[in-house]
């Protein structure tokens, strides 16, 4: 089965289903093939197994195809405990044996507090509740519709997750970057031990 996908930036997704048969004639999915075509025809494709431990949905594989980060509970290797973990595609490493990117993964012990990097990001929302379904869908590593105070004026825009810099990526309406990747003031100060103490790791998946 081939699922199409459009978005704004006019690239194509297509996710092809993997299905095997056990000795009794049941089928399962097992994992599903995502595949992004950009404007340039260029593809970047990554096979994601589905199980019960660590499963990305469709549009979680198509977030980390475009370069974002996703929030999920991941085992860390040092620990050996599934703990809450952002994870985001390498494209700077090759692939692995199988075809699949590596990804750099910033555990809990990074000190990545979306909720402290939305406070201290000025963003404005109109109803209270509006906050929290904010941070989930930055969790999930979706581009988000925000408010914010640039310049002493409120601006439409949205905003992107940036868990290695512990900040937001902040666009006009046109996806036109407003900020840069430098930490918010105050998140470099309360986090540089971590830094320090704390290396991405790249893991096979």
């Amino acid at each position: 089965m081939e699922i199409l996908f459009s978005k704004m930036c006019l690239c194509t997704h297509k996710l092809f289903k993997l299905y095997y048969k056990d000795d009794r004639g049941g089928v399962f999915l097992n994992s599903y093939h995502a595949i992004l075509k950009n404007e340039k025809d260029e593809s970047i494709h990554h096979n994601f197994p589905v199980n019960r431990e660590n499963t990305f949905t469709a549009k979680e594989a198509v977030n980390l195809l475009e370069g974002r980060a996703v929030k999920i509970e991941f085992q860390n290797p040092k620990t050996e405990q599934k703990e809450p973990a952002f994870v985001q595609f390498n494209f700077n490493e090759p692939k692995t044996e199988n075809g699949n990117y590596n990804f750099q993964n910033f555990y809990k012990n990074y000190g990545v507090d979306t909720a402290q990097i939305v406070e201290k990001s000025n963003l404005i929302f109109d109803k209270p509740e509006w906050k929290e379904s904010t941070i989930k869908s930055l969790e999930k590593g979706n581009i988000v519709k925000v408010k914010f105070e640039l310049d002493d004026k409120v601006i439409e825009g949205k905003a992107v997750l940036n868990p290695q810099y512990k900040n937001l990526s902040l666009y006009d309406q046109d996806m036109n970057r407003i900020n840069t990747n430098k930490p918010l003031e105050g998140l470099e100060q309360d986090n540089k031990h971590e830094k320090n103490n704390v290396k991405e790791q790249s893991i096979k998946r």
